[in-house]
């Protein structure tokens, strides 16, 4: 068996290949092109005696789907646990690549989660979504400047509590506002108008997701979250057997406290914030949703609220929640208020 470690770079990837007693073999650097890992990974050998470990790291969808074809194995490994490369005092791509081999030859790599293509191509779709969502907040307060610098005294446009809806935006559009501003205003609105067609279609698409998953259906169930979140959830999660316990979960969430422990006495702080930011996000959001109609929720969140905060009350109910979409997930059953 031969064992590969891989630096990967944007143009390049530094691989270096040695055998079970940790002898180097060969170190090559090769072009990231697709006919370049072709023969690169012809030349080194039939694939059932390659097992491959690269770091999670930008870019790294492109080379995994193409590499992993030539190799018998080719694992992840996650760059903040890899401590024998990321506390290195001496750092190159030669290093790096010889040490994740050693890491793998001993079988000590921690790895991290590779989605299939299809669940990879499902979070674009709601990534996309979700810069939607920014791009139409940015342009909707450029607007506001536009009128701001103009000061328009404009009353019926004053009065409306949403400026950007149907009456709105005609009023907007039969402003005069001095030098080039009416010009830039109506193209913001057209652009704004564009965006949310865009964001009409894709929604079409992730109800679609939403109607044709079982899974979805499920977490859809759970208080404050509707169908885009529940799409959102899955596929963030993709697999729940990934996680053998409910902490695991909200660990890989990032809505556990960070603990701090020093001359025997322990310390619970913030949040720790690492892991999967869209999924926190996401739990974070039905957590706002969900005191609003659920009883439990609300008693959860107020009990907190009134100890802690309305912050430390919104992750806590945020965290209940990952927990409820973990057994409901596991048990295939929907959620009922006493679950």
């Amino acid at each position: 068996m031969k064992y590969m470690g891989i630096d990967l770079h944007k143009q390049y990837f530094v691989a270096t290949v040695m055998d079970g007693v940790g002898e180097v073999l060969r170190r090559d650097r090769v072009s990231t092109d697709r006919s370049a890992i072709r023969d690169y990974f012809e030349d080194v050998g039939p694939a059932g005696d390659i097992t491959a470990v690269m770091e999670a790291c930008y870019g790294w969808e492109y080379f995994y789907d193409e590499a992993r074809e030539y190799v018998g194995d080719l694992r992840m490994a996650h760059p903040l646990k890899t401590r024998l490369i990321a506390e290195a005092r001496i750092k190159t791509d030669s290093i790096d690549s010889e040490a994740l081999a050693h890491l793998l030859r001993a079988d000590l790599v921690a790895e991290a989660y590779a989605p299939p293509f299809e669940t990879r191509d499902r979070k674009n779709l709601m990534r996309f979504r979700a810069s939607l969502t920014r791009l139409k907040v940015m342009v909707k307060n450029i607007v506001h400047a536009v009128l701001a610098r103009n000061h328009v005294e404009d009353e019926a446009l004053r009065s409306l509590s949403d400026k950007f809806g149907k009456k709105g935006r005609e009023r907007m559009r039969k402003l005069t506002l001095r030098g080039n501003d009416t010009e830039i205003l109506n193209h913001y609105l057209d652009l704004l108008g564009e965006m949310e067609a865009r964001q009409s279609e894709v929604e079409k698409r992730i109800r679609t997701l939403y109607r044709e998953d079982g899974i979805c259906g499920l977490l859809g169930s759970v208080p404050g979250i509707g169908p885009i979140l529940s799409v959102l959830i899955r596929y963030e999660i993709d697999d729940m057997e990934r996680f053998s316990s409910a902490s695991r979960l909200c660990s890989y969430a990032g809505l556990v406290p960070g603990t701090y422990s020093s001359g025997g006495r322990t310390f619970q702080g913030r949040i720790t914030k690492q892991g999967n930011k869209w999924l926190r996000w996401a739990m974070v959001e039905a957590a706002q949703r969900s005191v609003i109609n659920d009883l439990q929720m609300r008693s959860i969140y107020r009990r907190i609220k009134a100890k802690s905060g309305s912050k430390v009350a919104r992750v806590a109910v945020a965290r209940r929640l990952l927990e409820i979409i973990y057994r409901i997930w596991k048990e295939k059953r929907p959620y009922y208020e006493k679950l």
